[in-house]
């Protein structure tokens, strides 16, 4: 089983150990009533008992088409969860929250990710801080929710959560939503440079690697969701590091973009490159063993740009998209230029807190600004991979492997591949729980990680750039990266 935690809700996944998906649920925070939500230009904040119900009803509803499907409960073996990067809450020793969930997005913290960035400088450490990382909210926290600071026995990540509730165990943490807690991936140990400005250190969990089984389902919770008892909880990681396993993605120089509300970027690299402007970070995978029972290191140097599928959700409320996307391409290439960024700030390709979106499309012509939105997005998808091939020094990148509910759509598919001259493969489940799933798997009926993925995943469909609209995407793309300059953006965007 597979349960991902993102922006809008929850999804759950049942997959065999050969990959087939058996069952998928889903359920939006839309759906719980009475919780509270709150989300300006800066401050975004969820209550956990939101995200607790979402994973209940939707682990409730795939047992449900699980078993209507023919399935028996008993044969289910483990489950992983994965949560959204970023995203911290303090609770106490029984795991009720003590402070607010700072989401991802919350842009509150930028002093506190400039004063840690300065310490980690003056340790010698080559990491520094962004105003979405959970260390930078964490400190926040402990200037601002004094309170609920002082109450806190563990930080903890939305995943995390969402595990505590289902083992009655807190005080744990993979090593994925580690990193943007400080956690050094490289020494495998917390930052020695925070202990004695912050009392940050001894609220931190205990760090396990993703896939390590960590425990079984509280029996009156597996009871309540007809999930058999003794069910193994795995520890799952970002949903980020979840889509790449999904994707399909497996060479040295690969790479997986996930199209959900936001986009997040994944490389497969041999080592993780350093970049002194902090924007791109590298989560850590099990090595990978070759023919020859050699072991080589697999990281995932990567970032997430506040653009990606949420102007759909702003722009087009309980639209078909299934017509739009119709209507949309017979006007692509398109010249109405777009940056479809919902809210303020953007944190990659390039960092500007002040950042606004922009669409030249007329407000009148719905389908002209459809059609001028997601080729935006791909042109943000091409400044991002820009950005990546810079600080990995890698001049000829691999494919792209496609994850996310954006990458469901063919017309949008077409539209990256056309725009960033790559050839993108979209998984036969495209789905961050799908990879869940697999790190569920992982050990606990395969030899690993990497034996998982290349006994679960397939390739559903590939798209090829088109090149007669090669020119005209490159001309419309300069434009773009014009616009960006004339607004005062950082150039820290691949040039």
């Amino acid at each position: 089983m597979g349960l991902d935690l993102g922006t809008g809700g929850a999804r759950a996944v049942i997959v065999s150990a050969e990959g087939e998906v058996v069952a998928l649920h889903s359920v939006g925070f839309g759906q719980v009533d009475g919780i509270r939500r709150t989300a300006t230009n800066v401050e975004h904040e969820q209550d956990p008992t939101l995200w607790w119900e979402a994973a209940r009803r939707a682990l409730g509803g795939v047992v449900v088409e699980f078993e209507e499907q023919g399935g028996a409960t008993e044969t289910l073996q483990a489950i992983a969860i994965d949560g959204t990067s970023g995203t911290v809450l303090g609770v106490d020793e029984s795991g009720t929250a003590c402070t607010p969930a700072l989401m991802y997005n919350d842009g509150r913290a930028h002093a506190e990710a400039r004063e840690l960035s300065e310490w980690a400088g003056q340790a010698s450490s080559d990491a520094p801080v962004s105003a979405s990382w959970s260390l930078a909210k964490m400190l926040w926290l402990e200037r601002h929710e004094p309170g609920g600071f002082d109450r806190t026995r563990f930080f903890t990540h939305q995943a995390d959560y969402i595990a505590s509730q289902l083992t009655g165990t807190v005080g744990w943490t993979d090593a994925s939503n580690a990193l943007k807690s400080g956690f050094d991936l490289q020494a495998q140990a917390w930052p020695d440079w925070l202990s004695d400005r912050s009392d940050i250190p001894r609220k931190l969990p205990e760090v396990v690697e993703p896939g390590t089984v960590r425990g079984q389902i509280l029996d009156r919770v597996a009871r309540e969701l007809r999930i058999p008892l003794g069910l193994k909880i795995v520890a799952g990681a970002t949903d980020g590091t979840a889509a790449f396993l999904a994707s399909g993605a497996a060479q040295v120089g690969d790479d997986n973009t996930t199209l959900g509300t936001t986009l997040v970027f994944k490389r497969l690299a041999d080592h993780p490159p350093v970049d002194p402007s902090g924007l791109v970070y590298s989560h850590r995978l099990p090595a990978h063993a070759d023919d020859q029972g050699i072991h080589h290191e697999r990281w995932l140097p990567g970032a997430a740009s506040n653009v990606g599928g949420e102007w759909i959700r702003e722009n087009h409320p309980g639209a078909d998209l299934a017509q739009l996307d119709f209507a949309a391409e017979p006007l692509l290439p398109t010249e109405f230029l777009a940056y479809p960024l919902v809210g303020k700030g953007e944190r990659f390709p390039f960092l500007s807190p002040a950042a606004l979106g922009f669409c030249d499309a007329p407000a009148d012509q719905a389908v002209s600004g459809f059609a001028a939105r997601l080729q935006g997005v791909a042109f943000v998808e091409r400044l991002a991979y820009e950005a990546l091939d810079r600080v990995t020094g890698q001049a000829a990148p691999g494919d792209v492997f496609a994850t996310g509910g954006g990458s469901a759509s063919d017309i949008w598919m077409q539209l990256r591949a056309d725009v960033t001259g790559r050839t993108l493969h979209r998984p036969q489940c495209h789905e961050s729980a799908f990879g869940s799933a697999i790190l569920a798997a992982a050990n606990t009926i395969h030899d690993g990680l990497w034996d998982a993925m290349g006994r679960m995943l397939v390739i559903e469909r590939s798209f090829h750039p088109d090149s007669l609209r090669g020119p005209t995407y490159d001309d419309l793309f300069g434009a773009f990266r014009h616009r960006l300059e004339q607004l005062g953006y950082p150039e820290n965007h691949g040039q």
